[in-house]
Order: structure tokens, then sequence, then C-alpha cells
């Protein structure tokens, strides 16, 4: 695939709506996950899933969150709409099931902006979105093309967690489309301490890489980032809220542009575990050729 390809595929797909801000009218449950989101209602009746302020998880998820969602949309990936979501002492106070549980008990949230991505596809039914995918519908995935993008990107934001998507009916009903969520990880981690964790970065379904580690089509992904993201990155860092971090976020800033200047060598470092990772596969759904590691430089 070519840089002009990609780039043309991309168009039309910039949906993420921060700073946009909403209020929460109704809470409807807690969400499965370590940093305890939430499902509400807004003022608007649309349906959002809510990362609070405070997170368990890390001083730095919300700002991950904003950042990675934005460079990941301006750069032409598929990911779930995301803005600002008020809420108040009153909504609080009358929805303790939402207040963080810890080891020493319950913690209430501060009321104020929270980050909240929007619920996609329908509440219930069998058109409901999902996050697992089974190896038999892999191939129903009509984006699947995308993962491959997501992995050059999660390798250049040090991203210190398995990629999660989103899977739901496409619109015409004749496959699935996969939409990247949850970005609390990326940059570091929770609290921007840049360690390499090689083979983390994958989606824990490995079929879904098969026959996208093309050593043209990783380059092409390369170039494509080269060009967009300092410019993407800057914009999502003007973004952030200043209660949504602790640390220097210029310093954050100069070592994603240091790591951009050397994508192709952390690329090549991780392909080891990448080899190791894609034979979890089986041995007629090959998914990293031999001459594509050679191409990269690992070693076998």
């Amino acid at each position: 695939m070519s840089a002009t390809v990609i780039q043309n595929s991309l168009q039309g797909r910039r949906v993420f709506s921060v700073p946009t801000i909403s209020t929460a009218k109704k809470f409807i449950r807690k969400m499965r996950g370590g940093s305890q989101a939430i499902l509400i209602q807004c003022d608007d009746e649309e349906y959002v899933v809510v990362k609070m302020l405070g997170s368990p998880q890390g001083a730095n998820i919300l700002a991950n969150e904003i950042i990675g969602g934005v460079i990941a949309n301006e750069a032409g990936l598929p990911v779930v709409p995301g803005g600002c979501v008020y809420l108040s002492d009153d909504f609080i106070d009358k929805n303790p099931s939402l207040w963080f549980e810890t080891p020493l008990g319950r913690r209430r949230p501060n009321a104020g902006l929270h980050f909240g991505s929007a619920f996609l596809g329908e509440m219930a039914g069998p058109n409901r979105p999902t996050d697992f995918i089974s190896r038999s519908r892999v191939s129903a995935i009509r984006n699947r093309s995308d993962f491959l993008g997501m992995y050059v990107m999660d390798i250049w934001a040090n991203h210190q967690d398995h990629r999660q998507a989103i899977f739901r009916t496409s619109d015409d009903g004749r496959g699935l489309d996969a939409c990247f969520i949850d970005h609390g990880h990326m940059f570091g981690g929770p609290n921007w301490n840049f360690t390499e964790y090689s083979g983390v970065t994958y989606h824990l379904e490995p079929s879904l890489y098969s026959g996208l580690f093309q050593p043209a089509a990783v380059a092409d992904w390369i170039s494509h980032y080269e060009d967009v993201l300092p410019k993407a990155l800057a914009y999502a860092v003007s973004l952030v809220p200043s209660k949504w971090y602790k640390g220097n976020i210029d310093l954050l800033e100069q070592e994603l542009l240091c790591r951009l200047a050397r994508l192709q060598q952390l690329i090549e470092a991780d392909t080891t575990a990448a080899w190791r990772f894609t034979q979890r596969s089986t041995a007629n759904d090959q998914l990293l050729p031999h001459f594509g590691i050679h191409h990269l430089g690992a070693t076998e």
C-alpha cells in the first residue's frame, strides 16, 4: 500500500470532537476494566462512556485518552469520537455506584470535566458492538488493514497495553467495522514512563494481523506518520486541560518527536517479539513471512 493510497483511504474519517462539552444526565452502569469507566446518558440524549478524573490507573489516563484519540483521528485511523463531559456534584452524589472502588473503600470522584467517548451502535440486540472478535469472524472485518497502522502508531507511542477495539456490524450489514478504543496506556503508560515491552501492543486475537506485516506496507505507514504526526501531536497537546495530567507535557512532546525520528528502529526492535507472537497462530495462518523479518533487519 503506497502512502498516497493510505492518504486517499482516510478521507472523511475525522470524527474526534474535542473540546465538545456535554453534561451527564443519567447514570446507566459501570463498565468493565481497571479505569472504572461509567456509561451515562448526557443532556443531548447521547450515550457516552466516561473515564473520570482521578482514575486509580494513574495520573495521566485522561490526557493519554485525548492525545491518543486526537492523534489517531488526525492520522486517519478509526477511533471512537470523544470529548469533555461535565459531572456535577449533584449527579455524583445521587449515583454512588459510579464512585471509584479502591482497596481502602469507595472514593468519590470530583465534580468537573471528565473524558467521554461515544457509545457506538445499539445498546442491546444483535448489532450491539463488542470488544471480542473470534477467529472465524476476522475475515468479515472490512478495515482490517488499519490494525497494522495502529500497531505502528502504538510502537511509536510506547503503548504499554494490548490494543483494544470494538467491532460492530457495518451500515450496509455486509461485514464488520473495527474502531479503536482505550488509549490510556499510550505514551509510556499512565505515568509517562517510557519502557520498551516488546510484543505487548497487539490485539489479543493474533489472526487479525494475518498477511498484514509486509515490509512495504510498514514503510508506507512510517512515511505517513512522519508527515502527519508532528502537527497532530502539537494540536492534541494543546487540547489537554491542565487538570488532566501531572508532569511536563512539553517533555512528553519532545520524547515523542524523538521516537518518531527513530520509528523504523523501534519497529525493528519489536519484530522478533512480533514473530514469536504470530507463532500462536496456526501453521496455515502465518502472519509474518520470513522474508519480512529479514527485510526489517530483525533476527529470527
